[in-house]
């Protein structure tokens, strides 16, 4: 950057950075040292005089404020302040004066902008530019509300984990409590044990002292003929009694006080610990892109309904096709491979283990709620075994050899088997639709009720521990917990997908919304071999893929 303020004629070489607007336009070459941003004009010393004499008012920048120089003009260059006159090929840049003369001098392909808008005004790519704009705006505003929830809920986990830190320091300190309490009672204890002790040994040693005392006095008092017999018996009996003292003396003296030592473990274990656990991350899924894929064959008589979705271990996806009472199979390219017609419309499936599912319907021609086995053979879905309930069977889970089937209002667990265990929950309300899922270790239920757009989470027991109401999930339709762990829930009436925290209490992200292709979707899948979600809908032949990011 050149640093006088000298005009020279345009001719000349002289590259500044900013030139002054006024100068330029009289074939001057001077740099700019201010820049008024409502004329947009860059100014060199000489001219900023007169234009402060013409707009007294106008707010003016010098050098010490340069990066409000640029602001933002269509065809001014944002670096050098000049205007654009031509692109470069070679590197997709628009270009100044000065960005050709600095950067582009040995570029191949470089095209004067005016012949390049030429007939631009006309074309699709532009006209369809507001609306790409104006897409890409909402979606941004979007995602501030959904990052200015973020915030929130980081607020709300940081004060979370400040308290679940400041319960196990209380939980610890009862813990170090309880354990000086119980050594006190032990001291307490030992501390009797030994004041009798030293009680009973200082009677015990002032009886033997005392007899010794007395035995020794009145064998030095024996007289008389028999003298000599009295003696000895009276030495039999002293030898006696020290023999008995001296076992009490070692015994005595064998005798220690108290001591303690502390459990060598505790102290290095606590140095040991870096902190009171371990604060992860959570990781939130966000869509990525999405596209559709046909569930449509030849044999489907209505529009097809996916009520649910579930994926095998080799990757083959399984969907519940509600409309057509069919179960079908999709490959790793979502086509339609393979299908099981059914005696009844299909509400729910799950993956069992390997490459089998449960499918729960209503078997139209008994009129009986069936529990039906598949299983994936060479390609093909196979019937295996099925069972009855007494009940409806609006959604099915699998948690090791236990089966959770939920009815319009109870959820019930059965053996693999089909034996009925016990009614493990029962809400109470109209047309609530419930369906649940398990999460990977038993421990928790994921239950949602249409009627009323909550998501209640339960114990193994039954018990509920939270419940979670979100202005996102509306009518919640389908729920899934994915091979790690991760709980994902869609919102009928909202066109959301949620993800929820393992512990059912928050939301932690909308996954995808209607501007990412959902409509009335019922039934989600994440698929963490492909970190996508797979959505079904209602009365659509596609179902949506959203990539994950």
């Amino acid at each position: 950057m050149a640093t006088g303020v000298g005009s020279f004629y345009k001719g000349s070489d002289l590259i500044h950075d900013y030139s002054c607007s006024t100068c330029e336009e009289n074939d001057l070459n001077t740099e700019a040292q201010h820049f008024c941003p409502q004329c947009e004009h860059y100014m060199c010393d000489k001219c900023v005089k007169l234009h402060g004499g013409y707009f007294k008012k106008h707010v003016v920048y010098g050098r010490g404020d340069i990066k409000k120089w640029a602001g933002f003009s269509m065809d001014i260059c944002d670096q050098h302040g000049n205007k654009l006159e031509v692109h470069c090929d070679d590197h997709q840049e628009l270009c100044c004066s000065v960005c050709v003369a600095l950067n582009h001098r040995l570029c191949s392909s470089i095209n004067h902008l005016p012949d390049l808008a030429r007939g631009f005004l006309e074309t699709a790519e532009f006209k369809q530019l507001p609306a790409a704009v104006d897409k890409m705006r909402s979606s941004l505003g979007e995602l501030k509300n959904v990052r200015t929830k973020d915030q929130d809920s980081l607020i709300d986990s940081y004060n979370n984990i400040i308290a679940e830190v400041k319960a196990l320091r209380k939980n610890i300190n009862t813990i170090l409590d309880q354990l000086e309490r119980k050594t006190f009672e032990q001291l307490d204890r030992m501390m009797k044990d030994l004041e009798k002790s030293i009680k009973d040994d200082l009677e015990t040693c002032a009886q033997m002292h005392d007899q010794l005392k007395t035995m020794i006095e009145q064998l030095q008092k024996i007289t008389g003929k028999n003298k000599e017999t009295s003696s000895y018996i009276g030495y039999r009996k002293c030898q006696s009694k020290l023999s008995e003292a001296k076992c009490l003396e070692q015994v005595i003296r064998q005798k220690d006080g108290m001591k303690f030592k502390s459990d060598e473990n505790i102290v290095p274990f606590l140095r040991n610990l870096n902190n009171f656990g371990n604060i992860e991350g959570i990781h939130v899924n966000k869509t990525q892109s999405s596209a559709k894929y046909s569930v449509k064959i030849e044999a489907d008589d209505a529009v097809c309904d996916i009520v649910c979705i579930c994926e095998l271990p080799g990757g083959e996806v399984v969907i519940a096709d509600y409309a057509n009472s069919r179960v079908k199979l999709l490959n790793r390219k979502y086509r339609v491979t393979d299908h099981y017609n059914l005696p009844g419309r299909p509400l729910h499936l799950c993956h069992i283990t390997d490459n089998d599912v449960a499918v729960a319907f209503l078997n139209k021609s008994s009129w009986c709620n069936e529990v039906h086995f598949l299983t994936l053979t060479r390609g093909k879905l196979q019937a295996v075994r099925k069972f009855t309930t007494d009940h409806e069977t609006w959604s099915i889970a699998h948690h090791q050899s236990q089966l959770f089937v939920s009815s319009n209002d109870a959820i019930y667990l059965y053996t693999i088997e089909g034996t009925f265990v016990k009614k493990i929950y029962e809400a109470y309300g109209s047309d609530l639709q419930i369906k649940c899922a398990v999460s990977i270790d038993g421990e928790r239920i994921y239950v949602i009720t249409q009627a009323d757009s909550k998501l209640t989470t339960l114990d193994k027991t039954g018990r509920v521990l939270s419940t979670l109401k979100d202005a996102d999930l509306q009518g919640p339709h389908g729920l899934c917990v994915s091979p790690s762990g991760h709980v994902f829930v869609c919102g009928f009436a909202s066109d959301t997908v949620l993800q929820i925290d393992h512990e059912g209490r928050q939301k932690l992200v909308t996954v995808a919304r209607k501007v990412d292709g959902l409509s009335t979707p019922q039934s989600v899948w994440f698929s963490e071999q492909t970190s996508t979600f797979l959505v079904g809908s209602f009365e659509n032949y596609n179902i949506t893929v959203l990539k994950s990011c």
